[in-house]
């Protein structure tokens, strides 16, 4: 019998999270009575991952040789699955009862193009991840100069926020999706075209939804589908990641702004950085403030975030803590009420 879903699960170096992953997949399809099947590819993880990834019971495994990124994984997956519906994911995704049925709906509007849930970094389901961080030339530019004029920054921050809690709240069409779950109709991946394998690492799925957008179809973001996502943890495993981003980013500063406007923001991104702005913070606990949340974020400008409210005492979980990277992390408490930013503040995370 044909399955209703097929869903693909790409693993790189992760094979205790893949485990997790199939295995909430498996209760989803039952509880939830869809007809589906697991695909689980690997991307040139090597022998050494092999056995244990063979026995994680999906439909089918497809452990490819080269690691292909995800754009590879989701197309080796594409090739072998027999759904009429898709749904790509991480490996390091675990799925909340309903999520899929939730995306599955969202697929049913007729101009439904992808589907992602929301998306929550740690166990207690306090801290939600970024719906998505639409690119433009202007926003990779005021990412660049973040800094240099606090005005210009607050108001982007604002604007950003209002946003974010919009569809973290209530949902709907949005101008990115975040890549690491997306549920899409065959018909979409038929109209559209496969994800772009010269994108080594990230920016893949950001240009395949430009082609879904240019299609005038709608990218939705499902709040009522939810998932925890361990952010960073496989990424770090991968020394190579950090390159391989950069030269994803610069293909798609090409091919989206011409050569100029891609040595434009080459030039911005060489500029000395402004001097460090906020109070630093020795750990990242903070007080009760009903009516506010509190922002994480890698980049100066404080953009894209994950946050959590503070409508009590909230201390950033360990859990997390322990998966970052060594940098220095930029925290906005900021209102709900408008996105308004209250405090900027830093904090240090060392190795």
């Amino acid at each position: 019998m044909r399955p209703e879903v097929s869903a693909i699960v790409v693993t790189h170096r992760s094979a205790p999270e893949a485990a997790d992953c199939v295995a909430s997949l498996r209760r989803a399809f039952g509880e939830e009575g869809i007809a589906a099947e697991i695909l689980l590819v690997d991307c040139g993880s090597g022998p050494g991952d092999a056995e244990a990834l063979l026995a994680i019971p999906a439909d089918r495994h497809l452990l490819l040789e080269e690691n292909r990124g995800y754009s590879g994984g989701v197309n080796a997956g594409l090739a072998a699955a027999r759904g009429g519906n898709l749904l790509l994911s991480n490996a390091d995704v675990v799925f909340f009862p309903g999520a899929v049925s939730a995306l599955l709906q969202a697929l049913g509007r007729e101009r439904a193009g992808a589907a992602a849930p929301l998306s929550l970094w740690d166990i207690g389901e306090r801290v939600r991840l970024p719906p998505g961080f639409a690119p433009g030339f202007f926003r990779d530019l005021s990412q660049l100069l973040a800094g240099r004029l606090s005005a210009l920054d607050d108001w982007r921050f604002a604007r950003f926020a209002r946003e974010t809690l919009r569809l973290w709240e209530r949902g709907g069409p949005a101008r990115h999706l975040s890549g690491a779950v997306l549920a899409v109709r065959r018909d979409v991946f038929d109209a559209v075209g496969r994800f772009d394998e010269r994108f080594p690492f990230e920016f893949e799925e950001t240009e395949w939804e430009d082609r879904v957008r240019s299609e005038a179809r709608d990218l939705l973001f499902v709040p009522g589908a939810r998932v925890r996502h361990l952010w960073a943890v496989s990424a770090s495993r991968n020394p190579r990641t950090r390159g391989l981003r950069a030269a994803s980013e610069g293909l798609y500063r090409r091919r989206r702004y011409g050569r100029l406007g891609k040595a434009i923001l080459e030039r911005a991104a060489s500029l000395s950085p402004p001097g460090p702005a906020g109070e630093i913070l020795l750990e990242p606990r903070f007080a009760a403030r009903p009516g506010a949340a509190v922002a994480f974020s890698p980049n100066p400008s404080g953009l894209p975030f994950a946050a959590a409210d503070l409508e009590e005492e909230f201390l950033l979980p360990e859990e997390i803590r322990s998966s970052l990277p060594a940098a220095t992390w930029h925290l906005t408490i900021f209102r709900k009420a408008d996105g308004r930013p209250l405090q900027r503040l830093r904090w240090k995370r060392t190795a």
